[in-house]
């Protein structure tokens, strides 16, 4: 006589964790570290633990002697925003959909998006989250776009170099970028026929201050 064998029981910390999760963990990570509590080695090595997590319970160990730094229970509520990451590495994305907005991070690495032949958003608005932690995000824009940057610094740099935008605000496509520069810049900027000089520029300016 064969017994019915019921299926194991799964805790909520032994479940997988999600794409959307480990970007948190990162991101409280970084916030721990502008509070004075992470140094700038022990945020290097506890993102890439964060990255390599395969469990909840293996995330939330990455930040359990943190404050209120524990693995989410459920992942982060879908809202179509596309999310593009450069881990330590560098990465370059042309033209992707902007009609649900955009997140963008940074560690260890450069990642640059170039949205000027991307339809633009049915709203005629653009949201960018932008996180650069120990490396850079570049946004290259198209001319005739009106960009509001709100982002944080902690030793890091957010510069605003595409040409003031020409006509009405009320017809004139607008690009809102929040988030924060931590060890790292965010640079917004037109990649036009004058890209290699721009890029040229911004290489003289930084080994400038080297």
């Amino acid at each position: 006589m064969h017994k019915d064998l019921a299926p194991p029981s799964v805790s909520s910390r032994s479940v997988l964790a999600s794409d959307a999760e480990r970007e948190d963990m990162v991101e409280r990570l970084r916030e721990a570290t502008a509070e004075g509590r992470l140094t700038l080695e022990e945020l290097a090595e506890r993102s890439e633990a964060a990255y390599l997590a395969r469990t909840r319970e293996e995330l939330s160990s990455v930040g359990e002697d943190l404050p209120h730094v524990t693995a989410p229970e459920s992942a982060r509520t879908a809202t179509g925003q596309r999310s593009f990451r450069a881990a330590f590495g560098d990465v370059t994305h042309h033209s992707p959909s902007l009609e649900h907005g955009i997140e963008a991070t940074a560690i260890f690495g450069d990642l640059t998006l170039d949205l000027c032949a991307s339809p633009a958003p049915s709203t005629g608005e653009l949201t960018i989250q932008a996180r650069a932690i120990i490396g850079d995000i570049h946004l290259l824009l198209p001319e005739g776009v009106r960009v509001e940057m709100n982002c944080s610094t902690v030793l890091g740099d957010v510069r605003n170099l595409i040409r003031e935008h020409s006509g009405p605000e009320a017809v004139t496509p607008r690009v809102r970028i929040t988030g924060s520069a931590v060890f790292g810049d965010i640079i917004v900027a037109h990649p036009s026929s004058d890209r290699r000089t721009y890029w040229q520029r911004w290489l003289d300016e930084r080994r400038g201050r080297a």
